[in-house]
């Protein structure tokens, strides 16, 4: 283990080594060619940049062939000067860095006195020139001016072409704190804990690997950060520790100026329009969105200060949809039967509501209800920067951000608490060597800390508990019925400490610009962590109304529910872009990285080593071998402009990408020992039994002992235009082959036997391969992956007037059965249905979406020139606009009983295709959104021969516009009123159906692809008040 005060004293001695060392460097590059007027090199010339908004000055020389780097600048606006004794000195003003950009500025002078200046305004490329990495800039003006709903940053991400946003659950659903309360991303078809999300170069993602989002669902701070950058493919072997894209974050510094903003934002339902489930009026709905910004020079030139405050507080309430006990199922009245109600089960029935909505005429109905929401949440960013010499400066920042939310469980009055403590804080060193060298080293200390809790006071609780100790909850299994009872997997803890090191060492040497880095993370998960409390579960209405369960599943009463692991992840790497000739740069780099295998603090771990032979996990250590000690991921990627400047610019590459075994990932699956599940299969209600439970009723999660790192080998080909009009059209081709991915199969099946093709059969009484053990959850790295998509972005940027940004992807993902996949969409459960055959479940993969459109726009209206009243009433108007759409989602027609008698209930079965139905059978109607008579019940025995993910979910078009005036106020001070509107067409986005066709007596329910929730919200419309100075 590594005390905190060990570390710090390590990092501060390295803190100003120079080594040869890691980087994640949000920061952007000058470089250039100077010539005379007849244009030849000029080598030897002085070169200034200068930064306009602090007066920080870098210094280069031109080598023999007239180029000059300057590299590790910070966003904002720059001059470039040139010196060279004999010639006029020249002066380019106005260029514009961003993050991640490569800025290419030519110089050209004369012969003359050095005192002749040659004043000339930057014209700087708009097209990429020196890298082959596929990325978009989200910058300051956008962050500043688009409609962003809940003001959360991470929103505009979904505007680049290759994002899609997964968020498919009812609003209204519970967040698990397990699966991290941040928005779900999926870039080019990759999972959503593929993704890295970096904070002025440092790791700031979740323990689910996530993004770092609060309880409240959000990244607030949008004051505090100057710009981000979405890196999507074919990036730099600087990047490393995961497979998918890499959402990269700067901070916002002050400058010799003084300036800052104070701001409230308002919402109310009196302004929204009425949800599609709402009955009688919009519900009541309050938000308050607040806070101050500023920043300045504590010492001109020298230090300076920024720092933000954002509060959040929000009441809502809004209409949730549930399947319940119509009023003549709960006295046994159901389809075509009628049973007697057991006096057992009539106290948990009567804790029912009375169905309001919707009979679907088979013991079912709907159940409408206002279902409370409460939100608070407090924001606060604090950065200072300090330069320590002409060749040395310092900035530190800290992010505090504290959240509470109440969110509704399945039905009322059970409700959940969740909190969440992020801290996220870094400090910078940056040390010019030479004008050749540079180091960055960085040491980071971050904190996510999100917890769920129960939150329920039910009178006579006690009473109806099915352990003495334990909260209870009711499932049944027949199609979409609504769970009775508290948070089965309540309370949830998982605290996350990153200490993290990184450098990096820049050099330029002729035509080679150089990248030598390491990055050292230190990494505690702190949990705890619930597989089920205590829940009893039936098979269809009938047994539920007898009081006769099929199966009790709670942890056995010698389990543990915390944990503390740490982990060591190291990666280094080398990377040279090479600029060959004027027409031509390649990307070179070699990675290497590796995680520790993580132990745990008090050896609370095991694993089942052979889930078919052992009588016991062993405990120790869960992997036999490290899968990621051979890690190495080389990079090419090539720039090429075979035609000269201002001609299409022809870019492509290849990577190996790895995403290492971290995280909840890990340590959900280590636990086989310490953290068992009791599996009773027809058990006595509503004693359980608990105490003397069998080993073949205890079920384990357990990991494959010999895994390999899931890798994704990326690749990609793109033709970048520079237009008039200041537009740039890019058109790319971007394709990627997953290898080693995550499966989560149940291999402790009953014993099959085969039919001469090779499909098993299951018999009901027939016992587990492996009798020592119950159902067993293995994650083992044997699914593929294939993604082809085709990218077309079409941007204007640098208006005066209008800026725009159009994309458009077409694109197939397919995988198969992949872990999280309920993680990563919230739609339906990806666990493998056949675990012998991992090709079974292979089809579209859940992160899949045909067709995606994002369109922003700003146009600023003219007026400037209008004084008097007309000045005050014309001037100063802006709109802006997000427009989203997609195709729909790829979800499973599913069963929710063990038809093949494979013994594992938990796995999502599928029906059998009906001959001559399309495997797609979609009306489009919210009361059936599909056909469930294209499905036919399997041979009892058998699996299903239908695919997975085959039905497709509603598509989504969203609007939001934004309608700004600014009036001046005095000298540098403005007051800007702001109109927005979420959803502006009031589009009903409807979330996905009931996916279960059957009931358990083979029937089809009444309920079966009925729409319940949407993804998005009605129309609402917000005010928002800001003085800026």
């Amino acid at each position: 283990m590594i005390r905190w005060g060990t570390f710090v004293v390590a990092c501060s001695l390295l803190l100003f080594a120079d080594r040869t060392l890691y980087s994640q460097a949000p920061t952007a590059t000058i470089s250039g060619v100077v010539r005379d007027q007849t244009g030849a090199v000029l080598p030897g010339v002085s070169i200034q940049v200068i930064n306009r908004e602090t007066g920080g000055v870098r210094m280069a020389t031109t080598d023999e062939a007239g180029r000059y780097r300057v590299p590790a600048l910070e966003a904002g606006t720059y001059a470039v000067e040139g010196t060279l004794t004999g010639f006029r000195k020249v002066v380019k003003e106005g260029v514009v860095l961003t993050i991640g950009s490569q800025a290419v500025v030519d110089l050209t002078t004369e012969v003359g006195q050095l005192s002749e200046n040659l004043a000339v305004t930057a014209d700087v490329p708009l097209v990429q020139t020196a890298s082959a990495e596929l990325s978009g800039l989200v910058g300051d003006k956008e962050i500043r001016d688009l409609p962003l709903n809940g003001r959360s940053y991470e929103a505009l991400a979904f505007l680049q072409p290759g994002v899609s946003n997964f968020t498919n659950s009812s609003t209204g659903t519970t967040a698990t704190v397990a699966n991290g309360a941040g928005a779900k991303m999926s870039v080019a078809g990759t999972p959503g804990d593929y993704q890295s999300f970096l904070m002025d170069g440092t790791d700031i993602h979740d323990h689910a690997g996530f993004t770092p989002g609060s309880v409240a669902g959000n990244n607030l701070g949008v004051d505090a950060i100057l710009e981000f950058r979405v890196l999507t493919q074919n990036y730099s072997a600087e990047y490393g520790r995961t497979a998918g894209g890499v959402v990269s974050a700067v901070t916002r510094s002050g400058t010799n100026s003084f300036h800052g903003s104070v701001f409230e934002f308002f919402r109310n339902n009196a302004l929204d329009a009425r949800e599609f489930f709402d009955q009688g009026g919009t519900k009541p709905f309050h938000r308050n969105q607040f806070g101050a910004a500023a920043g300045g020079p504590i010492r001109r030139d020298k230090t300076f200060l920024f720092a933000n405050y954002e509060g959040l507080r929000q009441n809502r309430t809004q209409t949730l949809s549930r399947t319940i006990l119509s009023t003549a199922g709960r006295q046994g009245f159901l389809a075509g039967r009628v049973v007697q109600v057991s006096p057992l089960i009539k106290p948990y029935l009567d804790l029912l509501p009375n169905p309001n909505g919707r009979d679907f005429a088979d013991g079912t109905a709907e159940f409408l209800w206002v279902a409370p929401t409460q939100v608070d949440e407090d924001f606060t960013s604090v950065r200072v920067d300090h330069q320590l010499s002409n060749s040395q400066s310092l900035f530190g920042r800290v992010i505090i951000d504290r959240a509470q939310s109440t969110q509704p469980n399945t039905l009322p009055p059970f409700q959940s608490a969740l909190t969440s403590h992020n801290l996220f804080s870094t400090l910078e060193h940056k040390f010019i060597v030479s004008p050749r060298i540079l180091n960055i080293a960085r040491v980071a200390f971050n904190r996510t800390d999100p917890l769920l809790q129960d939150q329920v006071n039910l009178p006579g609780d006690a009473a109806l508990r099915f352990v003495p100790t334990r909260t209870w909850s009711i499932n049944s299994t027949v199609a979409a019925f609504a769970d009775i009872g508290h948070l089965n997997s309540a309370p949830q803890q998982f605290a996350q400490n990153i200490y993290q090191y990184t450098d990096d060492l820049d050099i330029q040497r002729g035509p080679h610009s150089m990248k030598l880095g390491f990055n050292l993370e230190r990494i505690y998960n702190n949990n705890e962590t619930q597989t089920s409390q205590a829940q009893y579960q039936f098979t269809d209405l009938a047994s539920l109304l007898q009081a006769r369960p099929n199966r009790f599943v709670g942890l056995t009463l010698d389990s543990g529910t915390t944990a503390q692991f740490r982990q060591l992840f190291i990666g280094y790497y080398f990377q040279d872009d090479w600029k060959v000739n004027n027409a031509l740069t390649l990307n070179l780099g070699m990675r290497h990285e590796f995680v520790t295998i993580p132990t745990e603090k008090h050896v609370r771990q095991a694993n089942i080593r052979n889930v078919f032979t052992d009588n016991a996990p062993t405990f120790g250590a869960v992997f036999t071998r490290n899968p990621s000690l051979h890690d190495f991921a080389p990079r090419f990627g090539f720039a090429w402009v075979p035609l000269g400047e201002r001609r299409p610019v022809i870019r492509g590459g290849f990577g190996i990408y790895y995403n290492e075994i971290m995280g909840r990932l890990y340590y959900q699956y280590a636990r086989s020992g310490f953290l068992k599940t009791a599996q009773i299969n027809n058990p006595s209600f509503p004693n359980p039994g608990l105490e003397s439970v069998s080993a073949g009723n205890v079920s384990y999660s357990v990991w494959d002992p010999q895994p390999r790192t899931p890798t994704v080998y990326q690749y990609n080909f793109t033709v970048e235009q520079q237009m008039p009009w200041n537009t740039v059209v890019t058109l790319s081709y971007v394709g990627s082959q997953g290898r080693h991915w995550i499966r989560d199969r149940s291999p402790n099946t009953r014993l099959p036997q085969f039919l001469q093709n090779g499909t098993p059969v299951y018999s009901a009484i027939a016992p587990r391969i492996n009798p020592a053990f119950g159902n067993i959850r293995q994650i083992v790295t044997d699914t593929n992956a294939e993604y082809n998509g085709l990218q077309l972005q079409v941007t204007r940027r640098q208006s005066n007037r209008m800026v725009w940004q159009t994309s458009y992807t077409y694109s197939s993902a397919i995988t198969g059965s992949t872990a999280w996949g309920a993680a990563h969409t919230q739609n339906t459960s990806d666990i493998a249905v056949n675990p012998l055959d991992s090709n079974f479940d292979r089809s579209l993969s859940s992160f899949h979406v045909r067709h995606m459109v994002a369109v922003n726009a700003t146009y600023r209206f003219p007026g400037g020139g209008l004084r008097g009243v007309a000045g005050i009433l014309g001037k100063g108007w802006e709109t802006s606009t997000i427009v989203s759409a997609r195709s729909g989602t790829p979800f499973t027609a599913q069963l929710g009983f063990n038809r093949s008698n494979d013994g594992n209930s938990d796995t999502p079965e599928r029906p059998d295709l009906r001959p001559g139905a399309s495997t797609n059978p979609i009306t489009g109607r919210v009361d059936r959104w599909y056909d469930p008579t294209a499905f036919v019940l399997p041979v009892s025995g058998v699996y299903g021969n239908l695919g997975r993910n085959t039905l497709i979910g509603p598509n989504l078009i969203h609007v939001n516009m934004s309608v700004v005036k600014t009036f001046p106020v005095h000298e540098g001070q403005t007051v800007a009123f702001r109109s927005e509107f979420f959803n502006l067409f009031n589009r009903a986005n409807f979330g996905l159906p009931n996916r279960f066709p059957f009931l358990a007596d083979g029937s089809y329910s009444g309920s079966a692809g009925v729409i319940q929730s949407l993804a998005t919200s009605s129309r609402q419309i917000q005010f928002g008040l800001r003085y800026s100075f």
